[in-house]
């Protein structure tokens, strides 16, 4: 009886609110039109099953529809378009509101998939792209670009890179450490919405006289201005048809991952040339000497012979103080321990005054965190160079 009293309402409301025609048919279906001579009719089901639905005690209008035929069936179908692009105006195909039940339960629009096939609970479309194969079981499914103006938080993101979707694939040959390094990071704050639509960025929304703004819109954000990205890496750098800027951050990735290794080659280079350099350096420096003793670079060796050497900082990695400790030979003129950065440019010089064991005391003050280079020169001649790291 009391679906008859909501068919009754429903039908009221619809006799009194357009110029619609009626009709059964022999099933017990109602149809609806609303022009006086109407060709087709499109049919209104409230109720087309044979599961007994009493339990659903609670609702304004249930539709179900529970098909016998492989065809495109639909439970509820909203529908509003104009023939031409309009202005002014607005189009809603389904609005779904919901509020004040239990925290956290409330629900404007909800999907579920249910059953044993694949499919998603919330199927979104963009304009020229319609249904297709899901290829797999998912909460939401999106056929084109999906925008979202605040936060999204997700617990894991997945992108597709599979070969068979890429084309034209070439590797990184370009420095990626030059235009890398052309950026600038950034601390900033998001605008509220009424500051965005005050400076005539997002329109005005006459639908509602409270402008909600998102939980974080007070938090700290890090990252690079679109503008200033645009003139180094392009690529990475979207406008959507608002005119709004957006980056890619995911893309990125791939280009520091190149740039490390970019860098890690040029300091192996370097640490080579280095090398060969001091080896050099110090057979000449033996000669000089007079002696053919080999150095001994480890920590723990005794100092002995006449050969200038130079053994690793302690302690390595430091963050507030570290010794640098070497043997400087008497007949020595003028000795000195110089530190570079990893790209070669001179940052301290240390004179050395006196002979024999002689320790140098750095700081970490001194330096900001990072690899450095320091060699030991004496009398114009580079005896060796080590590397040592300082860290927050």
């Amino acid at each position: 009886m009391r679906k008859f009293y909501v068919l009754l309402v429903i039908l009221t409301a619809l006799n009194h609110s357009i110029n619609a025609q009626l009709k059964m048919d022999s099933g017990g279906n109602i149809a609806i039109a609303a022009t006086p001579t109407p060709n087709n009719y499109t049919k209104l089901h409230i109720l087309q099953s044979t599961t007994n639905h009493t339990s659903w005690t609670n609702f304004a209008v249930v539709v179900v529809n529970e098909p016998t035929n492989n065809r495109y069936n639909q439970g509820l179908h909203a529908y509003t378009y104009f023939s031409s692009a309009q202005s002014n105006s607005r189009n809603y195909g389904l609005i779904g509101r919901a509020g004040n039940a239990s925290n956290g339960y409330n629900y404007g629009v909800y999907g579920a998939l249910i059953g044993s096939n694949n499919g998603a609970g919330v199927f979104g479309a963009m304009s020229g792209r319609y249904d297709r194969d899901t290829e797999g079981n998912w909460a939401g499914y999106f056929n084109g670009d999906v925008k979202i103006t605040d936060q999204l938080t997700v617990n894991t993101t997945v992108y597709n890179s599979d070969q068979r979707l890429k084309k034209n694939i070439t590797g990184l040959t370009y420095n990626t450490f030059e235009k890398i390094s052309q950026l600038n990071a950034v601390s900033y704050l998001y605008k509220t919405r009424l500051e965005l639509t005050a400076d005539g960025i997002i329109p005005i929304d006459t639908s509602t006289t409270v402008e909600t703004e998102n939980i974080h819109i007070n938090k700290q954000h890090f990252g690079f201005i679109a503008q200033d990205v645009q003139q180094i890496l392009p690529e990475l750098v979207y406008e959507g048809e608002d005119g709004i800027l957006g980056i890619d951050y995911i893309g990125f990735i791939p280009l520091i991952i190149e740039t490390i290794k970019q860098q890690n080659a040029k300091i192996d280079d370097l640490e080579t040339q280095l090398n060969n350099c001091c080896k050099t350096s110090l057979n000449e420096q033996q000669l000089r000497l007079g002696t053919n003793e080999s150095t001994n670079t480890s920590e723990n060796s005794e100092i002995s012979g006449q050969a200038a050497r130079l053994f690793q900082n302690t302690p390595n990695p430091f963050t507030t103080e570290t010794q640098i400790k070497c043997y400087i030979p008497v007949d020595t003129r003028n000795a000195n321990i110089y530190i570079y950065n990893m790209q070669g440019a001179q940052l301290k010089k240390y004179a050395l005054n006196g002979t024999g064991e002689i320790i140098v005391k750095i700081n970490g003050y001194e330096l900001t965190a990072g690899m450095y280079l320091y060699a030991l020169i004496v009398d114009g001649i580079e005896i060796d160079v080590k590397r040592m790291v300082i860290t927050d």
